[in-house]
């Protein structure tokens, strides 16, 4: 498989990942958060899918999307698999309210921009 259909792979589980999380939190507080460790269970799993696909995309891919911080990314996926026992869940609350939004935009629109590369590389139709 090439990498542009790996790294396509790739950023639908990180999509996958991500709606993941919102369902889980959708219409849930801070409180809620804190104390439904199923939740939180679910939410730091799809955390960790999150940073192991971003470790399998392609060096190519991520250095030309820089302003993805995409070291932060995978670096939060070794805290929370290696760091289990003292994960902090402010921090994990945190990143879902403030961070997820802005990188699950910046997926979406990687993905556009390789979808919109695929269909003018493979020209028009001859039918």
């Amino acid at each position: 498989m090439n990498e542009e259909l790996r790294d396509q792979d790739y950023l639908e589980h990180i999509q996958d990942a991500i709606g993941k999380i919102r369902r889980y939190v959708a219409g849930k507080s801070e409180a809620d958060f804190m104390a439904d460790d199923l939740v939180q269970d679910g939410v730091i799993r799809n955390f960790e899918i999150i940073g192991e696909a971003v470790t399998k995309l392609s060096s190519v891919r991520k250095a030309s999307h820089d302003d993805v911080p995409w070291g932060e990314i995978s670096g939060m996926r070794n805290r929370l698999i290696h760091g289990y026992i003292s994960v902090n869940l402010q921090i994990v609350w945190d990143t879902v309210e403030k961070v997820l939004p802005e990188f699950a935009a910046k997926v979406e629109s990687i993905q556009r921009e390789m979808k919109s590369s695929q269909s003018k590389s493979s020209g028009p139709s001859l039918r």
